[in-house]
């Protein structure tokens, strides 16, 4: 008997036992056999990998043209799963450092050193040992619940582990098959705020800034300048009278002078020197942990009971007091590190860090008084 045929109900039937051991007689039109016994007993069976027979049930029980559609789902499943690829072993903590040295080549080392910050402080250390394959989506969901507090660290942390999630995806890596937030929304949108704090505002934020964290908070509201630059601030960029900011560490990597007046460099020299960094982290040799902002920010709310406003409106209230002294918008938009035309090239570039420094310090300088008469006439503020 030939091993392959066209089955049919009656053919099947007509199958006869082999004298010792088994046959199976293989479907032409099918991946189906049917494996007939010593005994007698037909089996419908498929054939699934290499040599590995699949049992789909007993003639008589199971129907041939039901049989033929089991076989031919169980090979399409099997071929499905060698086409997926395959999971993998590696946790999340253990990808992180090659997901930052491959996605961020040639980008910012601020952009970079954001991205490890961020993951590493709330993404790690709950999810860090997990395998990437059984990482869900609710297991992100719960740690970026815990930061609905800070929507603006949230929403930076939803970014950040889906760039990580879909980079895993993509070949030669392809750690997992997908990312377990595709198709997820961002927890929050970014708001264009118009938070302007009042004098009030203001003055009981600066009387009430204490230790480290408040003298930064100062500097925000002297200079305007943004958190991560701040707690970078270094004492070799200060030469004589001047501040200078690399490009390196800014946001539109121009470098930004700041000329220094007497409130500024009062902050400034009361630090102690124990290293290179004017406000460092937990080692002298770490700034201020970008992270540890919005705890921070969170006990000055209690302490002023001014509440509903970010840090960046600092910013914004210095703009619009500069507006209000008369500064030329020009030179208020220089101060805050704005770039205010493209016809920009690379010598401007060499001489941007003394840039209209006599106009910053005249417009500092008009600041810092009217700060003071701000600070005056909310003297009753003070704690």
């Amino acid at each position: 008997m030939p091993s392959k045929v066209s089955l049919t109900d009656a053919g099947v039937r007509a199958l006869k036992a082999p004298s010792t051991g088994q046959i199976t007689i293989w479907d032409t039109q099918s991946p189906l056999g049917v494996r007939v016994s010593q005994g007698g007993t037909k089996t419908f069976v498929v054939m699934i990998g290499s040599g590995k027979r699949h049992t789909i049930g007993k003639v008589g029980v199971v129907k041939l043209t039901d049989a033929r559609e089991e076989a031919r789902r169980l090979i399409a499943a099997k071929t499905l799963k060698m086409l997926q690829p395959k999971e993998s072993s590696i946790t999340f903590e253990a990808a992180l450092p090659l997901f930052l040295e491959q996605n961020y080549k040639g980008k910012s080392p601020r952009s970079k050193f954001e991205a490890k910050r961020t993951l590493e402080s709330h993404i790690v250390p709950k999810l860090g040992k997990k395998q990437l394959h059984e990482i869900t989506d609710e297991d992100i969901s719960r740690e970026l619940a815990k930061l609905d507090h800070v929507p603006s660290e949230q929403l930076h942390s939803f970014r950040f582990v889906r760039t990580f999630l879909k980079w895993c995806t993509r070949p030669p890596r392809k750690y997992i098959a997908r990312s377990p937030l595709e198709g997820y929304e961002a927890p929050s949108r970014d708001v264009k705020r118009s938070r302007i704090l009042t004098d009030t505002e203001l003055a009981k934020i600066w009387h009430a800034c204490t230790g480290m964290f408040g003298d930064m908070v100062r500097l925000l509201i002297l200079w305007g300048t943004r958190n991560g630059e701040t707690a970078r601030l270094q004492r070799t960029w200060v030469d004589g009278r001047v501040l200078t900011i690399p490009g390196h560490f800014t946001k539109n990597k121009r470098a930004h002078a700041l000329p220094l007046l007497p409130m500024a460099k009062a902050i400034l020299d009361k630090q102690p020197d124990g290293g290179p960094y004017y406000f460092p982290g937990k080692s002298p040799k770490t700034h201020f942990n970008d992270g540890s902002w919005g705890k921070a920010k969170q006990e000055l709310e209690k302490a002023t009971g001014v509440f509903d406003w970010q840090l960046r409106d600092i910013r914004r209230t210095a703009r619009s007091n500069w507006a209000k002294l008369g500064i030329r918008r020009e030179i208020a938009e220089v101060l805050l590190n704005h770039v205010t035309g493209s016809n920009k090239n690379e010598l401007d570039e060499i001489y941007d860090r003394y840039d209209y420094l006599d106009e910053k310090s005249e417009a500092l300088k008009k600041w810092e008084a009217r700060l003071k008469v701000i600070l005056r006439t909310n003297s009753t503020l003070a704690a």
